[in-house]
C-alpha cells in the first residue's frame, strides 16, 4: 500500500507485516497528536479472523494492560482495525540488552503478565502466544500484552484446520503443536508464562532446537535444565514454579493463571524489591517492532521514594567497608567428572553482577604452570569452540566486578576427557512414500523427491518428516522408535486436487468457458510462474487467461534465493481469481 492516507489517519510510516496484516503508524486527520497502529488486512481470505481479532480486542477493552483497540472500519475492499500507539519497548529488546533480568523485577513483570491473563481467561479468551516480544513496557512501567492477533475465544467457530500448530515454537507448550479440539488454551498459555521467566531470569531458553520438529521432540521426551543449574542465585521456590508451569503434562501445571499468580505472591518480600528505574532506563531499550520511541528517563513516584529513602540509609549508617568479591563456586564439570565430549560445558555460580565478568583458567596440570586464560567472559559459563584432547584437566575462575576488582580465585576443579568412541547399536527404517517426497530425519534433510528408501538408524527415537509442497497433506510428521536389528517400515501416501488441464496455461486461448487469474508476487515482481507445475513464459504480475476449474500455481523468486510458494486456485468461469505471494513473511 503506497497510499498517505487510510480513511481519516494520514500514513506516517510502515512499521511491520505479519501473517495477517500490514501494519502502519498513523495520526489522526483532526487530532495530529493522536497516535495509533493501523492493522490493514493483506490476505482477504482471512476476513473472518481479522474481525475475530478485532472482536476479541473489544471484549478485553479498557483492561489498562492489554493494547487498546481505537477504530475498525472498511477502506475501500480492506479491512483496518485501528489500535493504541504505545511509547516504550518490548520486553525482548529490554532482556537482549542486558542478558537477563533481577528476580524483583522480573516477579513483577510476570505478576502484571498473569493478572492480565486472568482478566482476558475469565472473557474466555487466551492469548495462545505469550512471549517477550508480545510484552511491552510503556514509559511509566507499566506492562502492555500486545498481539492478540491469534487469540482463541471458546466461543470462536473452528476457523482453524484441526491439528494445525500456531504459536512461536519456542514458547509453545508440547500440546500446542498438533491441537485438538479439547486442547487448553489457557494451560498453554501458563506454559508460555514460564517459558517467559525462565529467559527473563536465565537469559535462556528452556528448549533449543534448530526447527519447531527438533523443539516439539525435546519438549516431549527431555526435561528442561533446570534455572539454578544456570544461575544458584535464583531462589529454589521461584525455580519450583517455573519447573512446574513447564510441566509436559497440562494436568500438572498450575489449573489457572491466578493459581500460578498465587505461588508467585508467597515468595518472601525480600525477593521482590523492584528497582523501578531499570525497566524506565532499562539497558538496550530501542525502538520496539511497532517502531515506538526508546524509553525516556521518567523515574515513578514511588521509585523515587525509595532512591531518597536509600539515600538517607547510606548518609547516616555508611558502610564501614566495602562489600568483598566472592570467588564463584564450580558446578560443571564437577569434580573428578569423567566427560565422554571434548566440548564441555564449564559453568561456575554467578557472582559478578551487573558489568561484571570473569577469567576462566584452564591446564593440564593442578600447579597452572602454563594454563590456558579465557577472559572477558560476561556471563557464568564457557563452551570451548574447538575440541579438547583426551587427557586429565585442572580449572578455575576468578570474579571480576564493574571496577575491575578481582576475587580470589575458586577451587580448583579436575575433570578427565575420553572420547574413545562407544559402538552405539543400530537397526534400520524403510520408508515407502507416494508418489514421492522429501524425507527429514531429526531435522536433518535426508534425501529429495524419494519413493523407496532404507535407512540405517542408532537405535532410540527418531523425529521423520516427508514433505511434498504440490500436496493437500503437504507434510506428515512420526516418531519412529528403532530397536537393535530390527527393521521399521512405514508408508506415507500424499493426496492431490483434480486439476481440469494438464496443458500449460494460454494467456489466450479459444472462446470457451474461461476465467482469469491474476498472479503477484510481494516484496518484488518478476517471480516465475508455475501452473500444475509446468513454467509459464509471463512473470509476476500478470493477468492469466484459462479454462474454469482448479490449478495448482507456484512461484519462485529469481533474485538468486530460490525461495518459492504454492497454493491452490479454482478459476471461475467470466470472473478473476487473484493469487498474492508474500515472500516478506
Amino acid at each position: 500500500m503506497n497510499e498517505q492516507q487510510i480513511g481519516d489517519y494520514k500514513i506516517l510510516k510502515k512499521v511491520g507485516a505479519g501473517g495477517m496484516a500490514q501494519v502502519y503508524l498513523g495520526v489522526h486527520q483532526d487530532v495530529p497528536n493522536l497516535k495509533v497502529v493501523l492493522k490493514v488486512l493483506s490476505d482477504p481470505r482471512l476476513v473472518e479472523r481479522f474481525r475475530q481479532e478485532a472482536d476479541k480486542l473489544a471484549l478485553l477493552d479498557g483492561h489498562a494492560n492489554i493494547c487498546q483497540i481505537k477504530h475498525f472500519f472498511n477502506h475501500g475492499e480492506e479491512i483496518v482495525i485501528a489500535m493504541e500507539y504505545i511509547e516504550g519497548t518490548t520486553l525482548d529488546e529490554i532482556i537482549k540488552g542486558r542478558g537477563k533480568l533481577e528476580l524483583g523485577e522480573s516477579l513483577k513483570i510476570i505478576d502484571d503478565v498473569l493478572g492480565t491473563l486472568d482478566f482476558a481467561h475469565g472473557k474466555k479468551i487466551a492469548h495462545r502466544d505469550i512471549k517477550p516480544s508480545n510484552i511491552m513496557i510503556d514509559e511509566s512501567g507499566q506492562i502492555k500484552i500486545i498481539d492478540f492477533g491469534i487469540a482463541k475465544a471458546e466461543t470462536d467457530p473452528d476457523l482453524t484446520i484441526a491439528g494445525a500448530a500456531v504459536g512461536t515454537p519456542a514458547y509453545m507448550a508440547p500440546e500446542q503443536f498438533t491441537p485438538t479440539e479439547k486442547t487448553n488454551y489457557d494451560q498453554i498459555d501458563i506454559y508460555a508464562v514460564g517459558t517467559t521467566l525462565y529467559y527473563m531470569l536465565t537469559g535462556e531458553l528452556p528448549f533449543k532446537g534448530d526447527n519447531q520438529f527438533v523443539l516439539r521432540e525435546a519438549k516431549l521426551f527431555s526435561e528442561p535444565t533446570r534455572p539454578r543449574d544456570i544461575d544458584r542465585e535464583i531462589p529454589k521456590q521461584v525455580e519450583d514454579i517455573i519447573l512446574k508451569a513447564l510441566k509436559r503434562d497440562p494436568e500438572e501445571r498450575y489449573k489457572t493463571v491466578r493459581e500460578m499468580r498465587d505461588a508467585i505472591a508467597k515468595i518472601p518480600r525480600e525477593e521482590q524489591i523492584v528497582s523501578e528505574t531499570k525497566l524506565v532506563d532499562g539497558k538496550g531499550a530501542g525502538k520496539s517492532k511497532s517502531g515506538r520511541k526508546p524509553l525516556t528517563r521518567k523515574v515513578s513516584i514511588v521509585a523515587f521514594i525509595l532512591l531518597v529513602a536509600v539515600a538517607s540509609y547510606i548518609a547516616f549508617f555508611p558502610a564501614d567497608d566495602k562489600k568483598p568479591i566472592i570467588a564463584p563456586e564450580l558446578l560443571s564439570p564437577g569434580n573428578n567428572a569423567l566427560l565422554n565430549t571434548g566440548l564441555p560445558q564449564f559453568a561456575w555460580q554467578s557472582t559478578a553482577g551487573d558489568g561484571g565478568g570473569y577469567i576462566l583458567l584452564l591446564s593440564d596440570d593442578s600447579g597452572f604452570t602454563n594454563p590456558q586464560t579465557i577472559s572477558d567472559l560476561a556471563v557464568n559459563r564457557y563452551r570451548p569452540a574447538d575440541s579438547m584432547a583426551d587427557g586429565r584437566y585442572f580449572w578455575q575462575v576468578q570474579t571480576i566486578d564493574k571496577d575491575n576488582n578481582k576475587s580470589e580465585f575458586s577451587s580448583i576443579f579436575t575433570f578427565s576427557i575420553e572420547t574413545a568412541p562407544a559402538e552405539i547399536p543400530q537397526g534400520s527404517l524403510e520408508l515407502t512414500v507416494r508418489p514421492s517426497g522429501d524425507i527429514y530425519i531429526d531435522g536433518e534433510l535426508y534425501a529429495q523427491n524419494q519413493r523407496d528408501v532404507l535407512l540405517p538408524l542408532d537405535t532410540g527415537r527418531h523425529v521423520v518428516v516427508v514433505r511434498n509442497r504440490n500436496s493437500i497433506e503437504k507434510v506428515f510428521d512420526e516418531t519412529v522408535t528403532i530397536s537393535t536389528d530390527r527393521k521399521e517400515t512405514r508408508r506415507f501416501s500424499f493426496s492431490f486436487p483434480e486439476v481440469t488441464q494438464d496443458k500449460p496455461a494460454e494467456p489466450v486461448g479459444q472462446e470457451e468457458i474461461y476465467g482469469h487469474l491474476s498472479v503477484g508476487s510481494r516484496p518484488v515482481n518478476g517471480a516465475m510462474v508455475f501452473i500444475n507445475e509446468r513454467l509459464q513464459d509471463q512473470v509476476t504480475p500478470f493477468r492469466f487467461k484459462l479454462k474454469a476449474g482448479k490449478y495448482i500455481v507456484r512461484v519462485q523468486m529469481t533474485d538468486g534465493s530460490e525461495l518459492s510458494k504454492t497454493d491452490t486456485v479454482e478459476v471461475a468461469a467470466d470472473s478473476t481469481s487473484k493469487l498474492i505471494f508474500n515472500f516478506e513473511n
